[in-house]
Order: C-alpha cells, then structure tokens, then sequence
C-alpha cells in the first residue's frame, strides 16, 4: 500500500529562548517533525520567531502588495495539505506566537483542510486547555481540527 505525501505545514507556537527550568518547543517540534518525515510527508515549518509582531494582516495588502515574508507565507499555507499547530499553553490558552500567525491570514488560505493540535505543558493537563481554546480558532479559519489531542 503506498501513501501520496502530504505537504504539512507545521506551525509551531513558542517564541521563548529560556524558560524555567527548560524549553520544551524544541524537542516537540523536532518529534513531531520527525514523524511526520518518517512517514513520508514534506514539512515546512513556520516559526513565529522568524517575524516581529505582524501588525497588518495579509488580506489587508492589494493583491500583491504584502511584504515578502507574508507572501511565503500564504504560500506555504496555500500549498499544504493539512496543518499541524503546536503551541505550548500560556494561561490555559495557545501561545501568542502562534495566534498572531493564524490571524493574519484568511480562510481561503485554510478551508477545506484538516488541523491537528499538539500542545504541551509543564502541567498535569498537558495542554488540553490551550487546544479546546485552538479548536474554534482553527474552525472559523475553515481547517476543522481532527478530533484526536496529542
């Protein structure tokens, strides 16, 4: 049985460099990247790290017009299969980081796709506050979230 490889986009939550006593995002991006390359699949990571605070979203550009970054991007976006948000939770809530990538852009760069929400937490819950907080981000923007929680 062969697979046709998805192209995932994995978009990943976290902008912290230090943290008591560690920072876990690196490890959980590396693992759920792995797997996901083990299993065939192209991955394109988008880390919030490598943008300052987006302050216009990329559906308010004229066509064309959007800054560079914003352009890869929505093409990036445009071009995966499916998503994979993986965010730690802050206040019971996905991180910043994560949310102001997902809100500068428009469903028609999302609809019709499915999601996956991987969290993690220093805590007992491991995150599953800050994924029922994702589900209804990842629902309006039109990629309904696969119902399993990792």
């Amino acid at each position: 049985m062969t697979t046709r490889a998805l192209n995932v986009a994995l978009i990943t939550g976290s902008t912290r460099k230090s943290g008591p006593p560690t920072v876990l995002h690196p490890r959980v991006n590396a693992s759920i990247q792995n797997m996901l390359v083990k299993r065939g699949h192209n991955v394109t990571q988008i880390d919030p790290v490598e943008f300052s605070l987006l302050d216009k979203p990329y559906f308010g550009f004229a066509s064309g017009k959007a800054p560079v970054n914003l352009q890869e991007i929505h093409s990036v976006l445009c071009a995966a299969h499916c998503y994979v948000c993986v965010t730690p939770e802050y206040n019971h809530s996905p991180s910043p980081g994560l949310l102001n990538i997902l809100n500068h852009f428009g469903s028609s760069a999302f609809s019709f796709k499915p999601s996956a929400i991987v969290t993690y937490s220093g805590g007992q819950w491991g995150g599953t506050r800050a994924a029922v907080a994702l589900r209804s981000t990842l629902s309006e923007l039109g990629c309904l979230p696969v119902s399993a929680m990792m």
